[in-house]
């Protein structure tokens, strides 16, 4: 059973008062659990990977595609997810793009709703960040390895050029909304293997989506004890300290709780919280047992 808890870490090191208490079965799982590094990039990809989606280099390649608002970093474009754009201005972009996607061997559709996919036929593999670990951040140099990687490099540029000054984007300034100036590529990869998991709880219309198409149940409500991954994503949002507070006693005390209780009980094996691209701490039925080993704040990651 795996809780997803993108920001975790990275509040405790950059915002988090240390003087600040940990609720209680938080601060008993750091430290009766046991840490490891996490070398995923989002948790958009450790859930694809639990729904058995693998890197691929051949083939019909599947990307999602996501509208962003465009922000000129130091020295690099700084990409931003556009909540706000409605269903009306998506689709008079993506009506003026539909050449440039031709012209690139792709086709578009939307299966759900807000939730572009492209499909490629085509050797090569696309190896961007999700958005979870790329929103925010200087957009990073794409690496042009492959034919797929460049066709999307062609394609990211046109739509830049033709959607800078479309009647959409003007009318959004005009009322004082961010402009919607290009695409951000993320690819699960490839249906490879069977899901290691049977539900999955939380994380918003991507998490339905990649659930969806693995044929596994999903629930939008973290707190579902049913589920054997969750994904608990609001700590990635800046919020206040009081806010921040609240979100980590109810990630401690309604959700962590009764998945402890479940593992006391051996309905399960091992529970793991996951801030992906930091910290993994796994915790068996064993290690909950370890009643000599103190409480531990939560602070800076342990490895």
């Amino acid at each position: 059973m795996e809780i997803l808890t993108p920001g975790l870490w990275g509040y405790a090191r950059e915002r988090r008062d240390p003087a600040a208490p940990t609720p209680r079965t938080l601060s008993l799982i750091l430290g009766r659990g046991r840490p490891e590094h996490s070398d995923h990039r989002g948790w958009e990809e450790v859930l694809a990977s639990r729904l058995g989606y693998r890197r691929g280099t051949g083939g019909r390649q599947r990307l999602l595609a996501f509208p962003v608002s465009l922000t000129p970093g130091m020295h690099d474009l700084v990409a931003a997810a556009v909540p706000d754009l409605t269903a009306e201005e998506s689709r008079a972009l993506w009506e003026t793009a539909v050449p440039e996607l031709e012209r690139s061997g792709g086709r578009r559709r939307e299966a759900f709703p807000g939730v572009s996919e492209l499909e490629f036929d085509g050797s090569g593999d696309w190896d961007g960040p999700p958005p979870s670990a790329g929103f925010g951040r200087p957009m990073p140099a794409p690496r042009l390895a492959n034919a797929m990687a460049r066709r999307l490099q062609v394609l990211g540029n046109a739509v830049q050029m033709l959607w800078f000054d479309h009647p959409v984007n003007r009318e959004r300034r005009a009322s004082g909304r961010s402009p919607v100036q290009g695409l951000w590529f993320w690819s699960p990869g490839v249906r490879r293997a069977a899901p290691t998991i049977r539900r999955v709880a939380g994380g918003g219309l991507f998490a339905q989506w990649l659930a969806t198409t693995a044929a596994v149940a999903w629930t939008a409500d973290p707190l579902d004890e049913r589920a054997d991954l969750a994904v608990v994503d609001a700590l990635m949002v800046t919020a206040t300290t009081e806010r921040v507070e609240a979100l980590l006693h109810s990630l401690s005390e309604e959700i962590l709780r009764p998945r402890i209780e479940r593992l006391r009980s051996g309905a399960v094996t091992e529970l793991r919280v996951h801030d992906p691209g930091v910290t993994l701490v796994r915790v068996a039925r064993s290690d909950w047992r370890r009643f000599w080993r103190r409480p531990r704040p939560l602070g800076p990651p342990a490895v």
